[in-house]
């Protein structure tokens, strides 16, 4: 098991939309899934917190890490 999220449980897990190249861990905390929206590139490392309506996309197409 790795200590991110598989793309079989990003889909599972109610995000509103996710692009490819996407890093979730386990540890980050999400609430309210179905208002957040994540672009390509993107990486979310332990004990984020993500809540609300959000969109973070990346521009240039480099990698977005929180």
């Amino acid at each position: 098991m790795t200590s991110f999220y598989t793309e079989k449980e990003l889909q599972s897990n109610g995000l509103g939309t996710y692009g490819a190249n996407v890093l979730i861990s386990r540890k980050a905390s999400i609430n309210g899934a179905e208002n957040i929206r994540i672009g390509s590139n993107v990486r979310i490392d332990d004990f984020c917190r993500l809540s609300g309506k959000i969109m973070m996309i990346s521009m240039r197409d480099e990698e977005v890490a929180i």
